[in-house]
């Protein structure tokens, strides 16, 4: 769900307020930038591919661990909106021809 224009989860009583603005600048910028890079939008939706599996990939090639939550709200201030934010593991309008499925 979107609670203040940022994401927030409450699964089965576990929170995950986390906030990419939780982590330091530095490594802040190199999740924004591995997101421009690696993923395109596109006007459909992508099925098959969640934020949860999304926040795994950069984490791969980054080395950096966020929540699923935390990942959310990078992608939402990279420009990705989610399909529907009451789902746990969001969906969003991305290419399939993007460079971080090209691995």
């Amino acid at each position: 769900m979107i609670r203040n224009g940022r994401p927030y989860t409450n699964e089965n009583g576990w929170e995950d307020a986390g906030l990419i603005t939780d982590h330091p600048e530095e490594e802040q910028k190199i999740v924004m930038d591995w997101i421009r890079r690696n993923i395109l939008p596109r006007k459909t939706v992508l099925h098959g591919r969640t934020s949860y599996g999304l926040k795994h990939l950069l984490e791969h090639d980054v080395k950096i661990y966020l929540t699923n939550n935390e990942f959310k709200d990078a992608m939402m201030m990279c420009g990705f909106e989610p399909v529907d934010p009451n789902m746990l593991n969001w969906i969003y309008r991305i290419s399939a021809k993007s460079p971080t499925f090209k691995q």
